[in-house]
């Protein structure tokens, strides 16, 4: 199976990865006749890795001094993070239904914009008998007596009222398609 390539940052994060499994984790700084030195620990002893200047600045010094154990603290924090964003994601997308993550339809208001639309109004007029002039008035009251409701917010709230109004716009469509 094919791998999707991976994007910059993602190589970035891997080859920083990459570095800090190679590097040792015990990491340290002492003082040599007025310089500072990052030492780092291994099983086989201390090494001098990095000779801060006397003549460097404090913040660049503790930048540089602090960074393996920084970005080490940092890389294992983000995997903490992460790793909690995917679990509480899984454990949402377990909980919530299919049905309940889709946005509702609102088909009260799809019902007004057909009423708006003057195809729409000659179909009433020539499928269903809605009388002239065709207004938008007119169109609204004749749905809401073809389906059998009181107002067109039913739509929305009974599945029933809802599947009427879909027959009817299916119906349309067909009308529509024919012409």
């Amino acid at each position: 199976m094919n791998q999707p390539d991976l994007s910059p940052q993602q190589k970035r994060m891997n080859a920083i990865r990459n570095r800090i499994e190679l590097a040792a984790r015990d990491w340290g700084i002492h003082s040599d006749g007025g310089k500072l030195c990052l030492t780092a620990g291994t099983g086989e002893g201390n090494f001098l890795v990095a000779t801060i200047s006397d003549e460097a600045p404090i913040g660049e010094s503790e930048l540089v001094l602090s960074a393996p154990g920084d970005l080490i603290w940092l890389l294992e924090t983000y995997d903490a993070l992460a790793g909690r964003f995917r679990a509480l994601r899984a454990e949402l997308r377990r909980h919530a239904p299919q049905q309940q993550r889709r946005e509702p339809k609102d088909y009260a208001a799809e019902c007004a914009m057909k009423c708006a639309e003057p195809a729409f109004k000659v179909f009433l007029e020539e499928c269903h008998g809605l009388a002239k002039p065709l207004t938008d008035d007119r169109a609204a009251t004749k749905v809401r007596s073809i389906l059998n409701i009181r107002s067109r917010s039913e739509l929305n709230d009974d599945a029933a009222a809802a599947a009427r109004w879909q027959e009817l716009r299916n119906a349309f469509d067909a009308w529509r398609r024919r012409g």
